[in-house]
């Protein structure tokens, strides 16, 4: 390629000194042949040089093109020129990567998504004692009306991936802070004991381990389904008062979602500008209802027995009354969902997604039956009641919401209502017999604004009510009632976005018990059963990436 524009450019020259000569003014053909000559000679003499000096670039750039080794490089090459003054010497070297070039995937991965968040939290929760039978006083034992409060300064993480895959398939994958279940929340300073991972101190990293916090795959190829499988997000439309958020269960899930448009229809005939010229563009006309109609199935492994089959004989429990053999199969959570949601676009929207829950086996961890507590014992034997047994639970759950915008603000009313089906049946084993009308939780509330961009607020309030033998209290949230069942309350959330990733957010919650002849079930972070007041104070700073 130089050796063309070496040639091009000599045969430029050539040609710019035969018109400097030939373009001599008339007055110049009236001088005398000697003159005319000389100069013609110096002419010559300039090409001759000017193309002996080309010709010696060229063959020093021939002969450098020959013993040059090749450039070994992967990926995209670019050809490269410089010139030390005296030669031009052509190179090919590889293309600068840019910093996204430097990520190398797998050739199956179609799309992938890097995201996370970090969460700063100050907490305040305390609860009160009611009039229950006392043990002799002492340190950690309860006392009539008597307060425990906890405060602290937590910390949590997520960072997830996740994507696509060829031929439909997808994936995720998210570390997470904390091995609870339901909370990702790491406690500055619970770690400085000399028992702790690590040896403790201040500043100690024995709680700051990271654990998978979901893990699953899944197959979109079918229209309209989604079938995934592992330790996923939760495939079901929930409220606070069933599931708390952070719970990511296990097992397999099948989605399946389609929408129907009534009105609307294709674009209006183009129309012109008043000048007669240029082309208006048109909008399809929009429909006046959509519908969105869902089903949600699901098969979540709630605890594996193991093993199955044990060696020798059976064991068995008098922990239920009387000599039963301890259930040596796997307890699983079953859900049925079916509901739509019902858009009028500009104006309102409406969602119903009734589910039923109900439980096959028993594991060998929830196998004794719920008592939940009792106020006629102390606190420490009401506590050691079994708080966690799933036996005779068929739950029939109905979340809802309605939203539309007042002056372009985001509004909603939603809502929770759910009966245990079983609930005589769990009353009775739990020594409470005639209680089984104890089986109702509703939730009711009001939601203003949204969080979505930098300068966006919102206020949510709402009251529930969720009783003894309602609900499952390993799932419902651990943070508005502590995770306990059997009582009522207030909860008020206001949060504010101070950048687009960064929000601000103050909860609190008061709750007080609601049958005074039963405990408050579930184990919560406030140790007191039953739980005769409750309050929760949290301020957080969120940051999204």
């Amino acid at each position: 390629m130089l050796i063309k524009k070496f040639i091009l450019r000599a045969t430029g020259v050539t040609i710019a000194a035969f018109v400097l000569l030939t373009a001599q003014p008339l007055r110049a053909q009236s001088s005398s042949d000697t003159t005319r000559i000389e100069k013609l000679e110096r002419a010559v003499e300039l090409l001759e040089k000017q193309n002996a000096e080309l010709q010696a670039e060229v063959n020093s750039l021939k002969k450098h093109a020959e013993h040059a080794p090749a450039v070994a490089s992967e990926g995209k090459t670019k050809t490269q020129i410089s010139y030390d003054g005296k030669t031009y010497v052509e190179k090919t070297v590889p293309v600068e990567k840019s910093s996204a070039d430097k990520w190398k995937l797998s050739t199956s991965i179609t799309e992938m998504e890097l995201y996370g968040d970090m969460r700063l939290r100050y907490e305040y929760r305390g609860g009160r004692t009611d009039d229950t039978p006392v043990a002799p006083p002492g340190p950690g034992v309860a006392g009539t009306h008597d307060w425990q409060e906890r405060e602290r300064e937590r910390y949590r993480l997520r960072l997830g991936l996740r994507g696509t895959l060829l031929d439909d398939w997808f994936f995720g994958l998210r570390l997470e802070t904390s091995a609870s279940a339901r909370s990702t929340n790491v406690t500055f300073g619970d770690d400085t004991s000399s028992s702790s991972p690590g040896g403790g101190g201040p500043f100690a990293k024995g709680s700051d381990v990271v654990y998978v916090g979901q893990a699953y795959g899944g197959y979109k190829g079918f229209p309209g389904f989604t079938f995934t499988g592992g330790r996923m997000p939760n495939p079901l439309v929930t409220t606070l008062m069933v599931w708390d958020p952070d719970i990511n269960p296990e097992g397999l899930a099948e989605q399946y979602k389609h929408t129907f448009t009534f009105g609307g229809g294709e674009a209006a005939p183009a129309s012109y500008s008043k000048d007669g010229k240029s082309v208006l563009p048109q909008t399809p006309s929009e429909p006046w209802l959509k519908i969105d109609v869902f089903a949600n199935f699901a098969q979540f492994v709630y605890d594996d027995a193991n093993p199955e089959n044990p060696l020798g004989v059976r064991a068995t429990t008098t922990a239920n009354g009387g000599t039963q053999l301890v259930p040596n199969t796997d307890a699983f959570l079953l859900a049925w969902q079916i509901g739509a949601r019902f858009d009028f676009p500009k104006k309102f929207y409406f969602q119903l997604a009734p589910t039923l829950y109900n439980y096959t086996g028993n594991g060998d961890t929830f196998n004794i039956h719920y008592q939940g507590g009792d106020p006629n014992l102390t606190n420490a034997q009401s506590l050691a009641q079994n708080q966690t047994g799933i036996n005779s639970l068929l739950v029939f759950d109905l979340p809802g919401e309605i939203g539309w915008k007042l002056r372009g603000v985001p509004m909603r009313v939603f809502g929770d209502f759910a009966v245990n089906l079983e609930a005589d049946d769990r009353a009775n084993a739990a020594g409470h017999p005639g209680k089984g009308g104890d089986r109702y939780a509703y939730q009711i509330g009001l939601g203003i604004g949204q969080l979505k961009k930098k300068h966006d607020w919102q206020i949510e309030a709402w009251w529930q009510h969720q009783d003894q033998y309602a609900l499952d209290p390993n799932l419902v949230d651990s943070d508005c009632f502590d995770q306990q069942l059997n009582l009522q309350g207030v909860v008020v959330r206001v949060g504010y976005m101070l950048s687009d990733a960064v929000a601000f957010n103050l909860n609190w919650a008061y709750a007080w018990q609601i049958d005074d002849a039963l405990g408050t079930g579930g184990n919560g972070d406030i140790s007191i059963n039953p739980l005769n007041q409750y309050q929760i104070f949290q301020a957080d700073l969120s940051f999204k990436f």
